[in-house]
């Protein structure tokens, strides 16, 4: 890559896949499972609200099933909003979240949506441990550019 090119962060979606699951559902669990893994880990950090614990105390008391799947994306949503958290990575995964639907959720029992669900919580926290030394380069290239072309 040029020294001149902005560089991008790594989406959680180009590593990360539920593919071996045909049931729309439970690639929608898994998706929101890291989605709200980030939501949760981005209303911490937030510049409107630092330390900011709400949706994580919310979503633990929350049943994880195929009804409380949108309920749960709801929610994030609009922390999402509200704490101005934004990014790449937090659009990727809720448009992978809005990409399915529960039509297939009738013969799925809870326990499989939750798994899944969680699965892609942990994954989530996986991914971010592997990024962590890409996000610092790329951050550091970025703010040079951006010092090279406002100086």
């Amino acid at each position: 890559m040029e020294n001149n090119q902005r560089m991008e962060y790594v989406l959680f979606s180009q590593n990360y896949k539920c593919e071996k699951e045909r049931e729309s559902i439970l690639k929608k669990a898994y998706y929101l499972g890291a989605y709200s893994k980030a939501i949760i880990d981005s209303s911490f950090y937030s510049k409107i609200s630092e330390g900011n614990t709400t949706f994580k105390r919310w979503l633990s008391n929350q049943i994880i099933n195929a009804k409380n799947l949108n309920k749960i994306y709801d929610k994030a949503s609009t922390f999402e909003n509200k704490l101005e958290l934004g990014g790449a990575r937090l659009q990727d995964l809720s448009t992978q979240v809005t990409s399915y639907d529960e039509s297939s959720s009738k013969n799925i029992s809870k326990y499989t949506i939750s798994y899944y669900f969680r699965k892609g919580f942990n994954e989530f926290i996986k991914f971010k441990e592997e990024q962590k030394e890409n996000d610092k380069k790329i951050e550091k290239h970025n703010k040079k550019l951006k010092e090279q072309n406002n100086g």
